[in-house]
């Protein structure tokens, strides 16, 4: 199944959990929050928020400054 994140596109498996695609490509999960065709995906939904066909994941990674 295709997807796009972060502007760029991606084939992964059907059935597939937020969690599970951040494992798949070896994400990081500290420190970032993720959307879904623009929602934000709760840390405690990601086990059981199932990616779908075209969707639009931004993966946003917090920074320190000011």
């Amino acid at each position: 199944m295709i997807i796009n994140i972060n502007n760029q596109t991606y084939s992964i498996s059907e059935n597939c959990s937020v969690k599970k695609l951040l494992k798949q490509l070896d994400i990081v999960t500290n420190g970032i929050a993720i959307a879904i065709n623009n929602e934000i995906v709760p840390r405690e939904n990601w086990n059981h928020k199932v990616v779908r066909e075209h969707d639009i994941i931004t993966i946003i990674q917090a920074t320190q400054g000011g």
